[in-house]
């Protein structure tokens, strides 16, 4: 068994929701993220196969803890 040296730590998630999106002044990923929650959770909610069981909010912190941990550990 080979040990492998972690070469890279992971960013906090407040860190990586605060930083600001390159080629943008004034936006950072929080802004594109809850855009993102909104929109995808209108969606769902635009859909008679759907059944929405869950507020926004919670819809919300769900899904930045989705993109946070999927994008991130890799």
């Amino acid at each position: 068994m080979d040990i492998q040296p972690i070469t890279k730590i992971k960013i906090s998630k407040e860190k990586w929701l605060n930083q600001k999106v390159k080629y943008e002044d004034n936006t950072i990923n929080k802004d594109l993220i809850e855009e993102m929650s909104l929109q995808t959770y209108e969606w769902i909610n635009s859909k008679n196969d759907f059944h929405v069981i869950i507020d926004f909010d919670s819809f919300k912190s769900e899904f930045i803890n989705l993109l946070y941990n999927k994008y991130l550990d890799e």
